[in-house]
C-alpha cells in the first residue's frame, strides 16, 4: 500500500464474532493517522403480507417500533465500539445505515474508500453449522480492498501470524501490510511457501509432486523456498521475528495444516495467487482458507 496510514471500516452487529472483531481492531497497532469508521446495518423489513388495510396498519406500527428499538441499539453498539477504538488512539466515528448488510458495507467501503474491512466471521443470523456467514463470505469475494475476517477464540493480540507466500502481487502486498502494522517484537510470523502437489500441461493428467522425478520435485521445492525467503527478508527488515516453512501439497490444505501446527491466530493470504484469473475476485486457495480456517483470516488486495 502506498499510504502510510489506513482507512478502516469495522462492521459490527453485536454477535460474538463481532465482539472479537472489535477487540482485534482495537488491539492492532495501526499506523499513525489511521482512521476508523464503525458501521452497523439495520436490515430493511418487508411488510408485503397481503393483509387487510387495518391489519397491515397494525403490523406496520409494530415493525416501526421494532425498527426504532433496533436502530437505537445499533447506535449504542457503534458508539461503544468507536470509543474502544479511540482508546487505542484511533480517530473513529460511528454510523448506522439500513439495507442489506453486505451491500451497505460494500457501498460504505467504496465511499471512504476503505483500505481494510474488519468483520466477524459470523453474525447474529448465522447458524452454528456454518463456519462463515453470508455477509463475511460476500465481502471476502466482492470487496475492492483487503478484508479481515475475525474468528474467536482470540487472544489479546495476534501472537502467531501465518503469511502465505506464492510470489503473487497480493502476497507481496500482504508482507508490506504486515510491515506497516509494526508487529511487536514478541509476535511470531511464519512464512509458508507451498510447492504445488500437482503440475503438468493443460492437456495432461496432473502428477503428484511426490511421484515426480527427484530433479523436478527439488526444483519446485527450491522455487517455493526462494519465494518464501524473499518475503522473510522483507519482514525481517521491518523488525519482525520470522521463520520460513516450505511444504508441498495442495496450497489451501497445507496453509490450513500449517496454521494448526503453529497455533496461528491470524492467516494472511493474497486474494488471488499466481494462477489468477481476472474473472474471479477471490482465488480458490483464498476461498478455502477463509471458509475452513479455525482462526482469523486477512485477505489482502
Amino acid at each position: 500500500m502506498s499510504e502510510k496510514f489506513f482507512k478502516v471500516l469495522l462492521a459490527v452487529d453485536g454477535s460474538l464474532h463481532s465482539e472479537v472483531a472489535v477487540r482485534l481492531a482495537a488491539a492492532i497497532t495501526w499506523p499513525t493517522g489511521t482512521t476508523a469508521n464503525v458501521l452497523a446495518v439495520v436490515p430493511e423489513q418487508w411488510t408485503g403480507l397481503g393483509l387487510s388495510p387495518e391489519a397491515q396498519s397494525i403490523v406496520d406500527e409494530t415493525l416501526e417500533r421494532a425498527r426504532q428499538l433496533e436502530w437505537a441499539a445499533a447506535e449504542r453498539l457503534t458508539q461503544q465500539a468507536a470509543n474502544r477504538l479511540r482508546s487505542g488512539s484511533l480517530n473513529a466515528k460511528a454510523e448506522v445505515r439500513k439495507g442489506r448488510p453486505s451491500e451497505v458495507i460494500l457501498e460504505c467501503a467504496a465511499e471512504l474508500p476503505a483500505d481494510v474491512i474488519v468483520i466477524g466471521a459470523k453474525g447474529l443470523s448465522a447458524l452454528g453449522a456454518f463456519r462463515l456467514g453470508s455477509t463475511a463470505h460476500k465481502l471476502a469475494h466482492y470487496a475492492d480492498c483487503s478484508v479481515l475476517v475475525v474468528r474467536p477464540p482470540e487472544r489479546a493480540q495476534p501472537l502467531s501470524v501465518l503469511l502465505a507466500a506464492d510470489g503473487s502481487r497480493e502476497a507481496q502486498q500482504a508482507a508490506e501490510l504486515l510491515c506497516a502494522l509494526s508487529l511487536p517484537a514478541w509476535a511470531e510470523v511464519v512464512v509458508v511457501s507451498v510447492a504445488e502437489v500437482q503440475a503438468g500441461l493443460a492437456n495432461q493428467e496432473p502428477r503428484m509432486v511426490a511421484d515426480m522425478p527427484e530433479v523436478v520435485r527439488q526444483a519446485l521445492l527450491d522455487a517455493a523456498e526462494a519465494r518464501g525467503a524473499e518475503v522473510v527478508e522483507r519482514l525481517r527488515g521491518c523488525g519482525a521475528h520470522v521463520q520460513n516453512s516450505i511444504r508441498f501439497g495442495h496450497p489451501a490444505k497445507e496453509i490450513l495444516s500449517a496454521a494448526q501446527e503453529h497455533d496461528a491466530d491470524l492467516i494472511v493470504v493474497g486474494a488471488r495467487g499466481q494462477t489468477r484469473e481476472e474473472l474471479y475476485r477471490l482465488g480458490g486457495v483464498a476461498q478455502k482458507v477463509v471458509k475452513y480456517a479455525d482462526c482469523s483470516v486477512l485477505v489482502v488486495r
